[in-house]
């Protein structure tokens, strides 16, 4: 009779793993520290699986596999699958946990086969060989458990699944592992040829098969309850979730039954037997576990392919180089027509045009993007879109240049345009400054000089003619005091035209063409902006005062296009630096040119003060 059917041994096989919480990193260049953890991992499991191979020889008809060849095959083929795919996943994602829990489970598969009389083939280890195997044989369905809560991210967040693995790894290692064991010695029970129980404190059979009946009642109640957390879990699962990882979890309900299965019936004898069901439910648990693996790599292949398609449109996308191209490639990749990508920038989310991003738009569901803790970007995107976390990992890993890229584009941006918008202040600054002292002259010292210059006139009335030297000195006086009123006027007139703020522009030209060689051949209608104004006056003045000058101003597009042709220039070549700068300080282009006996000015200045050289019509002037 079978040590495990003549005490209590209790074998329920592991199922498969859980694909990882991270996307494979297919590099060009590997870390060679996870290589030798992994070489060092194969190694142990392979000790163990040659362990396991001596002992099931030494008492096959012991083995859950029986002494059937094909069994012992699917066994040790199911193991090196498990151990396999949780290599490569650590590989893939050495900072996530996950492929750990795959080799753990296959580990766990191959110690079950220990608690039989072939222990003894481990030689001087056969006595803690046969002790673990005792303890650690029904422990494959916690760790099972385990790695599909831990699906794929290699945690288990929630507190309430951390509770539910805890008591697992309490009832099933120890009530049904531990206790029987500290009560029940197989040598005296007739299994002459078994190692000696190192944990045995007293032989007393009753205990050990009450405690154990009770512990397989409890463990069945346990895995009851987690397939029903499972099944719960799947049904409340969004689309895109399960689409990931609803295979996995279904895998795991199935297999659970299986071990289900197994506990009821052996609820009523207090132990697992090898029966012909029994060998049939523990086929079941290994398809169920290498449905497990496959689905782990599946997943791993997956990651794959979603980064390929991420990084082919991002290739793309930089061919192309198109500012804001990122939410129209991600868009199409995620197949979310909708979606919007702001970037960090001033406190707040702006797209690649500093537009304004709505991070709390109702309806849509937000997903931040950070790379080493560091925000890079937030997408504003339909709900559930990345309830498959592989997805969200992949626009980070793929995409990450790309999205940096444009994000750093916007700060750029950001930071030009307020360089523009304190430039155009500065600009507004001093002709508000030049109005106030234009005001001051016009109202103080002009105002001043016309008293004395009534003064000297009154005074000059009072005069006798035969004063002559007196009248002479008034009349000089007199006409010193209306020249510096000239000069004043000019002065004031020179500084900021009064003009202009209360005409506009065509006003200003027109009062201009009546003191200098200025023709106002068109002029634009309406008023333009108080800095747009106060330039093409300035260009068009200073023009004006070269030589004679006929122009032509149009306003279309957003944009003021003025054409000045300055005839019998002598210096054609005039220097204009000082007219650019305040033209490009409102982000205006401006360019000379010379013609035949003179020179043309060509002036484009925005009407919104924010344009940027991409806004500028096509046939604009340039610097």
């Amino acid at each position: 009779m079978r040590a495990r059917q003549s005490a209590r041994q209790t074998y329920l096989p592991a199922a498969g793993g859980v694909a990882g919480g991270h996307a494979p990193r297919w590099a060009g260049s590997v870390d060679p520290a996870p290589i030798y953890r992994s070489v060092a991992t194969l190694g142990m499991v392979g000790g163990l699986a040659w362990l396991t191979t001596r002992i099931v020889a030494a008492s096959p008809g012991f083995s859950d596999s029986g002494e059937s060849v094909r069994s012992g095959l699917v066994l040790y083929c199911t193991v090196a699958w498990l151990t396999a795919v949780g290599i490569v996943h650590r590989l893939s994602r050495p900072e996530n946990a996950f492929g750990r829990r795959l080799v753990l489970v296959a580990s766990l598969v191959l110690v079950t086969e220990w608690d039989i009389p072939g222990a003894t083939a481990a030689g001087v280890l056969s006595v803690a060989v046969f002790t673990v195997g005792l303890v650690l044989a029904v422990a494959v369905p916690v760790a099972v458990t385990w790695a599909i809560l831990a699906f794929p991210s290699g945690r288990v967040d929630a507190r309430a699944e951390r509770y539910l693995l805890a008591t697992g790894a309490l009832l099933f290692v120890g009530a049904l592992g531990l206790v029987p064991t500290l009560f029940f010695d197989l040598q005296a029970q007739g299994c002459s040829d078994c190692p000696t129980n190192l944990l045995l404190l007293h032989d007393d059979p009753d205990v050990a098969a009450t405690s154990s009946r009770l512990a397989i009642g409890a463990c069945l109640a346990w895995t009851i309850v987690t397939m029903v957390v499972l099944a719960v879990g799947l049904v409340r699962m969004s689309p895109a979730s399960r689409r990931a990882r609803g295979a996995v979890g279904t895998i795991g309900v199935v297999y659970l039954g299986a071990v289900a299965a197994h506990l009821g019936l052996s609820l009523d004898r207090g132990f697992v037997e090898g029966s012909a069901t029994d060998h049939g439910l523990w086929w079941a648990q290994l398809v169920g576990l290498a449905a497990l693996a496959s689905a782990v790599e599946f997943s791993l292949l997956r990651s794959r392919s979603l980064r390929r398609g991420v990084t082919g449109l991002v290739v793309d996308l930089h061919r192309e180089t198109a500012a804001g191209g990122m939410r129209e490639a991600l868009a199409t990749w995620l197949h979310d027509p909708s979606l919007l990508v702001g970037y960090p920038v001033d406190g707040t989310y702006r797209d690649v045009d500093l537009e304004t991003v709505d991070v709390r738009a109702p309806g849509r569901a937000t997903s931040r993007l950070a790379n080493d803790g560091d925000e890079i970007a937030v997408l504003v995107h339909r709900p559930g879109l990345f309830d498959n976390p592989d997805a969200l990992r992949e626009v980070v890993t793929a995409a990450r240049l790309g999205l940096e890229n444009e994000r750093l584009r916007a700060l750029g941006l950001a930071q030009v345009r307020a360089l523009a918008e304190s430039r155009v202040r500065i600009i507004e600054a001093g002709d508000r400054e030049r109005r106030r002292l234009e005001r001051d002259l016009h109202d103080g010292a002009q105002q001043r000089l016309v008293g004395l210059l009534l003064g000297l006139r009154l005074l000059r009335s009072s005069v006798g003619e035969d004063q002559h030297d007196l009248v002479r000195t008034v009349d000089a006086a007199e006409a010193e005091v209306q020249q510096a009123v000239r000069d004043l006027r000019e002065l004031a007139a020179g500084l900021f035209p009064n003009v202009l703020v209360t005409e506009g522009l065509a006003g200003a030209w027109e009062a201009l063409s009546e003191t200098r060689p200025l023709q106002v051949m068109a002029a634009p209608e309406g008023r333009l902006p108080a800095a747009v104004e106060a330039t093409a006056y300035v260009v068009v003045a200073t023009a004006a005062a070269r030589g004679p000058t006929t122009v032509r101003a149009t306003s279309d597009g957003g944009w003021l296009r003025v054409r000045a042709d300055v005839a019998d220039v002598a210096d054609a070549s005039w220097d204009l630096a000082f007219l650019e700068d305040r033209v490009a300080a409102i982000g205006g282009r401006l360019v000379s040119t010379q013609v035949d006996g003179g020179v043309r000015i060509d002036l484009a200045l925005p009407l919104a003060l924010d344009a940027s050289p991409e806004t500028e019509p096509a046939d604009g002037v340039r610097t």
